[in-house]
């Protein structure tokens, strides 16, 4: 309970700026369904995208603002209690943040601002290079920019510093992991899954607690950071097939090159990355994991592990792993290994990592693990006909059921099932590990 002493309104009208990207929108469903009462509006600098903002949130108000254009700001804070701001990497954040703080204050109603930012936190400014200093519009010297403009104003605002990188950056480079191939620079960053950062940011709009006012909290998922290059290991065992990594100055221009003749990236992104990433890897130490998100969501954040294995059909057909000798058609060891699965649930595939084990009486041991929780739950009554296992498991947590699995093996794929009494049969799918 918040002690009474730091007890804050919460608001009863939220805005959210970026509705229609990966962080805002998933911001938008998560206060539609937990805050039905909350007033929202959503904003988008995008008329082509007012449309599909409505359909997918139907009842939330959806306006065209533009953090350029001071009159379509003044509308869009009108009584506005709670807001929540992002900006795109290469925003020229002074002008931006200077117009919203000039409509917030002509509106006078706010309560809580959240203010997404990117940056190394507490790192001298001097060390930034000189490459990225000349460039001038990149996130390590646009958000202390708004960071600065933000606090001389007085805002109530806390800082969601995102200190890792985005797992959805991936699906950026889908086409090319599809080919084989991830041209990244192979410095070591943490991760986190952008839904999320959205539900962070609902949560702490729906708090009572002033205390969150004024600080900055930095974000990651809590687990040591990964290189790409075992990023595309990591992928090579979940889709049977090799995922070279080339992380050359050369080859990340190679991904960028499409991009720019097509028209969709500046000619100056490829050489502005490569020197961010540089800076980045000459920093990794910065970037320590810790359980702030944790603590907030009330669960275990996202793993990379999981969030691919939830997006794998977007990489590439799965295919049989090559470096695995061929498992025995028949018997109980031909399902002894690890597997990556995937369960069907009604919010969506989680994903599951199953140990099994045969014992020389012909018993199955071991368990399966959430990929997202860390909740295990052990294999009990396993038995097996040909290429077909049964086992069930007690699940404690939300609530308390037996569950009963039946998978077939097939090589190095699984198929089945769990069944859970009266709530039904859900399927079940895997990839044993190389």
């Amino acid at each position: 309970m918040t002690p009474s002493a730091f007890i804050k309104p919460i608001p009863s009208s939220v805005a959210i700026f970026g509705a229609s990207g990966h962080i805002g929108g998933p911001m938008a469903r998560f206060l539609r369904f937990h805050a039905p009462h909350i007033r929202l509006r959503l904003i988008s600098s995008s008329a082509d995208k007012l449309g599909e903002l409505r359909q997918q949130h139907p009842g939330a108000e959806v306006v065209l603002a533009n953090y350029f254009d001071q009159s379509s700001l003044d509308a869009a804070m009108v009584g506005i209690q709670g807001v929540f701001v992002i900006t795109t990497s290469l925003l020229d954040e002074r002008p931006a943040m200077s117009n919203l703080v000039a409509a917030l204050r002509k509106s006078g109603a706010l309560i809580h601002m959240i203010r997404i930012t990117g940056i190394q936190p507490d790192t001298n400014p001097k060390r930034i290079p000189k490459a990225l200093r000349d460039f001038g519009l990149g996130l390590e010297i646009q958000h202390p920019i708004a960071r600065q403009i933000l606090d001389d104003a007085d805002m109530p605002v806390t800082y969601l510093n995102c200190g890792a990188s985005f797992m959805d950056n991936y699906l950026r480079m889908a086409g090319m992991i599809h080919e084989g191939l991830l041209c990244w620079h192979d410095r070591r960053v943490p991760y986190l899954d952008p839904r999320e950062i959205g539900e962070a940011a609902a949560r702490l709009l729906l708090s009572d607690d002033s205390r969150h006012v004024g600080q900055f909290y930095t974000l990651n998922n809590g687990e040591s950071g990964l290189r790409p290059s075992e990023v595309a290991q990591m992928l090579s065992g979940m889709l049977g097939r090799t995922i070279a990594h080339d992380g050359s100055r050369e080859g990340l221009f190679r991904f960028f090159q499409p991009l720019i003749d097509a028209g969709l990236a500046p000619a100056s992104v490829p050489e502005y990355l490569w020197n961010f990433f540089e800076y980045e890897n000459a920093n990794e130490h910065v970037w320590v994991p810790n359980k702030f998100l944790e603590t907030l969501l009330g669960r275990k954040p996202n793993t990379l592990r999981a969030w691919l294995m939830e997006h794998l059909h977007h990489f590439g057909d799965v295919t049989r792993p090559a470096l695995i000798r061929e498992a025995p058609t028949a018997g109980a060891a031909s399902i002894d290994g690890v597997w990556d699965c995937t369960v069907a649930t009604p919010m969506g595939k989680e994903p599951n990592e199953l140990t099994v084990r045969s014992t020389p009486d012909g018993r199955l041991e071991g368990e399966m693990k959430s990929v997202r929780t860390g909740t295990s739950l052990p294999l009990q009554d396993g038995k097996f006909n040909g290429n077909v296992f049964t086992w069930t498991m007690q699940m404690l947590e939300p609530i308390k059921l037996t569950l009963k699995v039946e998978v077939q093996v097939n090589g190095n794929q699984l198929a089945g099932h769990a069944k859970a009494g009266m709530m039904g049969k859900t399927a079940i799918e895997g990839i044993r590990r190389a």
